[in-house]
């Protein structure tokens, strides 16, 4: 059964939301209550990589992180969720794990070496995305025509033997294409309703469709009031059976899966044939 990695975003300026959670009572609160909803992980990000975003250093990073990780991780250890901070600092990931968090999640792809080198000294989870440039520039896009698959094969392919030569194990690993990294909004959708094309690179698939900006294929309306649309393609995942999903709300997302599951098998069978793409090329998929 996919699993649910919630989204906790402290910081000021995050693309999606319309609350300030720099307040470590305010991001623990939030927490808590995802937590009760139902999160399988909770994803603890400082640093905003909204479109042209500022870059944080590592101290502002954790003065922002650090305060808030007690509390959630007793919580969390309650109730046998994992916790997971979103980092692409080494310093911030080093200081994270020490305080006992599960996972890591890197969206350069831990593209540095001294980050290999800190969870490499580690056993947590791992999420290695795929992103052309962070924060995201709207104009740094892989191109219309390119073949979108066999360019995240290729690059997940040499970044996992990049990783194991630095002594982490490919089973510590789960992948995440990146959508809205890099992409175009095409290319995104069609990398949402495709998780099982990465099979033959044997690792979980995390796909992070959250009210991203793709999603304006669909609706008009401002990040924050994406929900409805984010759900419909979370429904397309779960009949995919995807790993796992990063989303905002989780209390509906726990109420879809039980829906789901109450209604299995039939409704992952008739779901998967009602939502699925037509069969085409990766390279075609990606240009309309």
């Amino acid at each position: 059964m996919t699993k649910l990695v919630a989204i906790l975003n402290v910081t000021p300026d995050s693309f999606s939301e319309t609350e300030n959670r720099v307040d470590h009572r305010t991001a623990v609160k939030h927490a808590l209550a995802m937590i009760e909803e139902g999160a399988d992980v909770v994803d603890i990000g400082a640093e905003s990589t909204r479109p042209n975003a500022t870059s944080l250093d590592p101290e502002e990073e954790w003065a922002r992180l650090g305060p808030c990780l007690s509390p959630i991780l007793a919580a969390a250890r309650e109730r046998g969720v994992a916790i997971s901070v979103d980092t692409r600092n080494a310093a911030t990931a080093r200081l994270a794990l020490a305080a006992g968090v599960d996972w890591i999640n890197d969206v350069t792809g831990f593209a540095d070496p001294e980050m290999r080198a800190v969870v490499a000294d580690s056993d947590g989870r791992l999420v290695l995305m795929h992103s052309l440039k962070v924060p995201v520039d709207p104009t740094v896009l892989l191109p219309e025509g390119a073949d979108v698959l066999t360019t995240l094969m290729e690059f997940f392919a040499a970044r996992l033997d990049l990783m194991e030569r630095a002594g982490i194990a490919r089973d510590r690993v789960i992948l995440d294409p990146g959508l809205g990294f890099g992409k175009t909004a095409a290319q995104s959708l069609w990398l949402a309703l495709h998780p099982d094309a990465f099979t033959a690179l044997a690792r979980p698939i995390l796909i992070g469709h959250s009210r991203k900006s793709f999603l304006k294929l669909f609706t008009s309306r401002p990040a924050a009031e994406r929900g409805d649309v984010t759900l419909a393609i979370s429904a397309a995942l779960l009949s995919r059976r995807v790993d796992y999903i990063r989303i905002h709300e989780v209390a509906r997302h726990r109420a879809l899966i039980d829906t789901i599951r109450r209604e299995a098998p039939s409704y992952s069978t008739d779901c998967h044939k009602a939502l699925s793409c037509p069969t085409t090329s990766s390279s075609r998929a990606s240009t309309h």
